[in-house]
């Protein structure tokens, strides 16, 4: 495959991969072998990635979970943009260690090879977050392993709680993946702002009604609720890291009532803000 890949960071247990195809036409990719364990983020495009009996069909609001040790092809398709992602590669003992602390059918089926997951928001803050501090300098080195780990068990917890993951039109994944991904990004920017519906949906140039739509089926999330849960993380984020007054973190995560995110936080995480740190 045709491709550039480049290490933007690496740790003590795992590596970040920036990648971008450069395939010029759709085709599929000759043989080619998984060597490690990896969580992989659709940033851009569509592809679909098979594997022994399974063809997944990958593209923004997705992620790829895929097992050291076995085969797969790729077919890109190119509808407007390239394919892009973040790969996150997990170094063997590491891999091992997963395999003893989760009993989840993934690690021990020898017939699942890889898996396609949707990503909720929290993962999508997560990943941003990640890009963020590693291009900044000063940023710790246990800071990031940490949102990396946080990614890891995430996205566990989504196997643990798996549903089935809708297919959607070939039509509606060619002209739309760009709005999915400006809108996911204008919310991972601007989500401590008062944004409206009107704002995201103009800014993908796309009408009200039909964003709306369409970002729900990408994400299974509504825009309320997708830009909801990214303040939510945020919050957990800032609480456990800093020692910042609980108000503090309530309007710099984007909320302008103290009883509003005390609510939300409580419904989402079963307990109040107060007692985060005591967890």
């Amino acid at each position: 495959m045709e491709a550039d890949v480049h290490t933007l960071y690496e740790s003590d247990f795992y590596r970040i991969l920036d990648f971008k195809c450069r395939c010029k036409e759709c085709g599929t990719s000759k043989p080619e072998y998984a060597s490690a364990f990896t969580i992989s983020f659709i940033r851009t495009g569509n592809f679909q990635f098979n594997v022994f009996r399974n063809s997944h069909d990958a593209h923004t609001s997705r992620i790829l979970m895929n097992k050291p040790g076995y085969e797969h092809t790729v077919t890109h398709f190119h509808y407007s943009v390239p394919d892009e992602c973040t790969i996150f590669e997990f170094k063997h003992p590491f891999f091992q260690l997963l395999k003893e602390d989760f009993k989840n059918q993934f690690f021990h089926n020898n017939d699942l090879h890889s898996l396609l997951l949707n990503a909720n928001a929290e993962l999508d803050l997560l990943h941003v977050t990640v890009l963020q501090k590693i291009s900044l300098s000063g940023t710790s080195r246990l800071e990031i392993d940490s949102l990396v780990l946080d990614i890891v068990y995430q996205a566990l917890r989504i196997i643990d709680n798996s549903i089935t993951i809708p297919s959607i039109p070939v039509r509606l994944k060619k002209y739309h993946l760009p709005t999915v991904e400006k809108a996911k990004q204008y919310i991972s920017t601007f989500f401590v702002d008062d944004i409206s519906l009107n704002q995201i949906a103009d800014h993908c140039n796309i009408s009200v009604f039909h964003f709306s739509r369409l970002f729900k089926l990408f994400t299974g999330y509504s825009p309320y609720f997708y830009l909801l849960n990214v303040r939510l993380k945020n919050a957990e984020m800032l609480l456990r890291s800093t020692a910042l007054p609980i108000t503090d973190v309530c309007f710099s995560s984007g909320f302008n009532s103290i009883d509003h995110f005390s609510t939300a936080f409580k419904q989402k995480y079963h307990y109040p803000p107060s007692k985060i740190r005591l967890v």
